[in-house]
C-alpha cells in the first residue's frame, strides 16, 4: 500500500516524505528495557515479560535473555532450575552464549546435579562455534586438568591465543 501512494504521488509530481519506522522484533526491544538507553528507559519486568513471551514462541535468544534473567533473579526471584530450563532450550538450537552459561550451571550446580563432564561437552559444543569463553574455558581446564580435560599445557596456551583474539575482535556490547 505504501508503494503504490510513493508511485502516485510520484507521478502526480508531489514531493514525499517517507518515514520508515525501524522494524525490532520482540528480543531487541526486549534488549532495549534490559539495558536502558538515551531514548528508552530501562525497564526489568517488561524486558522480562517480553523474553517470556519470545521464548514461550520458541525464540531461543528470548529463552537465552531469560535464562540469565532467572539465574540473576533480574525481576523476578532467582530460580536456577527455571535458568537452566531456559538456556538448555536455548543451547539446544544452537546458541553458543546459552552452551556456555549452561555449562556454569553444570559446574557450580545450579539448578542441575553438578556434572564436570555434561559442563564440558557444552563447552566444547560452543568453542566449536567459535564462542571465545568457551575456547577460555576450554583452555583453562586442559591447563589445570579439569573438567575432564587431560592436563596439556601447550594446547592451553594455543586456545588461550585463540580466545584472547577472538575476543579483540568481538563488535563492543556483544
Amino acid at each position: 500500500m505504501r508503494r503504490l501512494l510513493i508511485n502516485a504521488a510520484l507521478t502526480l509530481g508531489c514531493t514525499v516524505l517517507v518515514q520508515t519506522p525501524a522494524v525490532a522484533g520482540p528480543v531487541e526491544v526486549a534488549r532495549l528495557y534490559l539495558r536502558g538507553s538515551a531514548s528508552v528507559r530501562q525497564d526489568l519486568p517488561k524486558a522480562f515479560k517480553l523474553f517470556r513471551q519470545a521464548a514461550n514462541a520458541g525464540d531461543p535468544q528470548g529463552a537465552y535473555y531469560l535464562g540469565l534473567m532467572y539465574r540473576n533473579g533480574m525481576a523476578v526471584a532467582r530460580d536456577a532450575t527455571a535458568a537452566a530450563h531456559w538456556l538448555r532450550f536455548a543451547a539446544d538450537r544452537d546458541l553458543p552464549a546459552a552452551m556456555y552459561q549452561l555449562a556454569q550451571l553444570y559446574l557450580a550446580g545450579e539448578g542441575v546435579r553438578r556434572d564436570e563432564i555434561t559442563a564440558r561437552r557444552w563447552i566444547e559444543k560452543a568453542a566449536e562455534l567459535d564462542y571465545p569463553e568457551a575456547v577460555m574455558a576450554m583452555a583453562i581446564g586442559l591447563r589445570d586438568g579439569s573438567m575432564g580435560f587431560d592436563r596439556n599445557e601447550a594446547l592451553s596456551e594455543l586456545q588461550m591465543k585463540f580466545a584472547n583474539q577472538a575476543l579483540q575482535r568481538r563488535a563492543p556490547g556483544m
